[in-house]
């Protein structure tokens, strides 16, 4: 799988665990002062019996007394690693420097440490403390320079290592007729890139499957003149479209449209792909569905018209495909 993918899904998956890691520590806070103690005392009570197993019970008590504010504060630190972990590890699949991950990932931590003591105030037996805030952040400082360190040696590293050169992977997505007709203008380009064309099938396209062979793959094709099928039908090609992407895995995406392209070009988009859109010559002063919905999302949005900067302020117009 690509990095850039493998970088995608590994964010999502750090901001759920940074999710569920802010609700416990938001459930730990809201826990009674007395309950939170009892809590604090059993993990007291262990360590101590498994260090002294045959410890008096009067002494076990004066231990206990002694060592249960050192494990409420151990567990303020070892929680808060855990998130500035969490947090780091997230900052570094996108594309900041060094000093913006510290910086993001450091304020984050404070700023919930903060919300998190002022939460204590209203729960009994429980109060906000600066000491606290103080202890939370340095735990999650540790984590997050831990991070960051290992991070900078092992880029150190791969940069060392000589480079292969590796042709760019680009997906040319369009519908059967002339969305494909326009798509197939730019086929000079393929032979620059590990290229993959996907449009959908048709007796007219499967000659062409003859000519490009594994380089290209079909969606079910769905025409609107029947809308309780063609509803269907898009269901199944967007999870068809998923399929391809992650068996291609495309850097970029380039479509000429319609509504064939627009669940890989988000499908795209999400897992950090870029959109190349290069809308139909046949619009001179209207946009597409398919153009609208692409529009927000593309990296690139290509007009043949520059009248069509009027319907799409941010295109560029590379004059005509043919």
């Amino acid at each position: 799988m690509s990095k850039h993918i493998v970088k995608r899904i590994l964010r999502y998956v750090l901001i759920v665990l940074i999710v569920i890691t802010c609700y416990k520590i938001f459930t730990f806070s809201a826990e009674e002062g007395k309950v939170s103690s009892s809590t604090s005392k059993k993990v007291a009570i262990v360590i101590i019996k498994i260090t002294n197993k045959n410890i008096a019970e009067q002494e076990l008590l004066e231990k206990v007394a002694l060592l249960e504010p050192f494990i409420r504060k151990l567990a303020h630190f070892s929680i808060y690693m855990f998130l500035g972990i969490l947090v780091a590890s997230c900052s570094i699949t996108f594309k900041w420097g060094f000093l913006k991950r510290f910086n993001i990932s450091v304020l984050f931590n404070f700023v919930y440490a903060c919300t998190d003591e002022y939460h204590q105030l209203f729960v009994p037996g429980r109060s906000g403390r600066i000491l606290d805030i103080l202890i939370d952040t340095l735990g999650a400082f540790s984590g997050i320079v831990l991070v960051l360190i290992i991070y900078k040696i092992l880029h150190l590293i791969i940069s060392k290592r000589p480079k292969k050169e590796i042709k760019k992977s680009v997906l040319f997505v369009a519908s059967t007729g002339g969305h494909l007709n326009e798509l197939m203008q730019v086929k000079t380009l393929f032979k620059k890139y590990n290229y993959h064309i996907v449009t959908e099938k048709t007796e007219i396209d499967n000659s062409l499957k003859k000519k490009y062979g594994d380089n290209m793959s079909f969606l079910i094709y769905g025409t609107k003149k029947y809308p309780i099928k063609y509803i269907f039908k898009f269901l199944a090609n967007c999870f068809i479209s998923l399929y391809y992407f992650f068996k291609f895995q495309p850097e970029v995406i380039v479509t000429t449209g319609t509504h064939t392209a627009v669940p890989m070009c988000y499908i795209g988009k999400i897992f950090g792909a870029k959109i190349i859109f290069i809308e139909t010559f046949a619009n001179r002063t209207t946009g597409t569905v398919a153009g609208k919905l692409v529009y927000p999302i593309a990296d690139t949005f290509v007009v043949q018209w520059e009248e069509m900067h009027k319907v799409y302020p941010k295109s560029v117009c590379w004059g005509w495909i043919y």
